[in-house]
């Protein structure tokens, strides 16, 4: 698609599936975009529906008119529609064609409404569907989009705890000190460390990678800011907090700046590949398998988690692993195999066989293409790679 066309054109998601045929619901796509009440304008054409489920690409005769229709929020109404459906609508873009969708845990914040109103207002280009009564909402939209929701939410994170800890200093310095308490605010070494602290959120494999690779380098710069470091593991994130007892705050934002520079550049590089299975017997065989490749690869990590194993590390390294899994596995069923036809007695093999992809003896494995996972128990449960064959 050459530049002004995409200039023109939008990407609506949150398009409502089954009530009715796709040629009628593009009718009413179109309808809609060119009311006044939703900004719109001529349409020159629609493309609906395409290969991402519940998203239209719609281009204007004028750039104008895409520039005004995301300025307004989106209500699709209609008589032929058994209720009002809100859509999201951002900029076209190349980005629209790797297309992710994830569950978001929001039990570590104050979840409400108006919470899940302000990350809609601040990340147009992802869908994000009310808040449920686990805490947890859907949200859908372009990889990169989704990844920048994820630095938003850890950026909120990072602001309440500030906060929290500025009005527990508050409280602690205002309190009123009586002669058999015996005792002056921050007197004590547990008021010393809550007032001098700052907490770091980091995804869990992450730092899982970090105590297990790069552990020294970490702990060369705790040392370098002669800073202590505590950790909660909660889900996903894991929580860092960094102490210093003595002396200034100055010091524990210098480790906490340098140490967050420092996760970014290694998490960079970083990837997972996901070893599935589908058998809880399974599992012992794959994490002996792992075992004895990961011997060869220090820099690799893998985590047993239910019903798969993630591997952790950078991109060669991750796929050389899993293909060294995938043969350790594949000789060891030869083995059996072997043995098994001088064996009497029955058995199922055919789980390995064909694999999830169908072909012949192949392991069962997915890849995720980024490292980077949301808060709470959220990670990318799909991605779709799409091509618009107009462009």
């Amino acid at each position: 698609m050459d530049p002004a066309h995409e200039a023109r054109t939008i990407v609506v998601s949150g398009v409502p599936q089954k009530e009715l045929d796709c040629r009628r619901m593009a009718d009413k796509l179109v309808i809609h975009f060119q009311k006044a009440k939703s900004a719109g304008g001529d349409v020159e054409k629609i493309k609906y529906p395409t290969r991402i489920k519940g998203v239209a690409y719609i281009t204007f005769e004028e750039k104008e008119v895409a520039d005004r229709v995301l300025t307004v929020e989106q209500l699709l109404a209609d008589k032929e529609l058994e209720r009002e459906y809100p859509l999201t609508v951002y900029r076209f873009s190349q980005e629209v064609f790797c297309y992710a969708h994830a569950e978001v845990d929001l039990s570590l914040f104050s979840a409400d409404e108006k919470l899940v109103k302000g990350l809609r207002t601040r990340n147009r280009a992802v869908r994000i569907s009310p808040l449920q009564a686990n805490q947890r909402v859907q949200v859908e939209g372009p990889f990169t989009a989704i990844k920048k929701l994820r630095e938003d939410l850890l950026q909120l994170l990072e602001t309440s705890q500030r906060e929290k800890s500025v009005t527990a200093r508050e409280r602690q310095s205002s309190r009123v000190v009586t002669p058999e308490q015996g005792a002056a605010p921050f007197s004590s070494e547990a008021d010393a460390s809550s007032a001098e602290a700052c907490l770091i959120w980091l995804d869990t494999n992450v730092f899982r990678y970090i105590q297990h690779v790069r552990k020294d380098d970490f702990d060369w710069i705790l040392k370098k800011h002669d800073v202590q470091a505590t950790t909660h593991v909660g889900g996903e994130l894991t929580g860092v907090t960094l102490k210093k007892r003595y002396q200034g705050l100055w010091q524990l934002e210098a480790a906490k700046l340098e140490i967050e520079q420092w996760v970014s550049n290694v998490q960079s590089h970083l990837r997972i590949e996901t070893i599935n299975y589908e058998k809880d017997f399974e599992e012992d065989k794959f994490l002996q398998a792992c075992k004895d490749v990961s011997c060869g690869f220090p820099g690799v990590l893998f985590t047993p988690v239910e019903g798969h194993i993630d591997i952790i590390g950078n991109s060669s390294d991750c796929y050389l692993f899993c293909q060294l899994v995938k043969i350790q596995m594949k000789s060891s069923l030869h083995d059996k195999d072997s043995w098994l036809s001088t064996s009497p007695g029955p058995t199922d093999m055919s789980y390995y066989s064909t694999g999830r992809t169908g072909e012949p003896n192949s392991l069962p494995m997915t890849s995720n293409s980024d490292m980077h996972r949301m808060p709470g128990n959220m990670l990318y449960s799909s991605m779709h790679c799409d091509n618009w064959s107009e462009r």
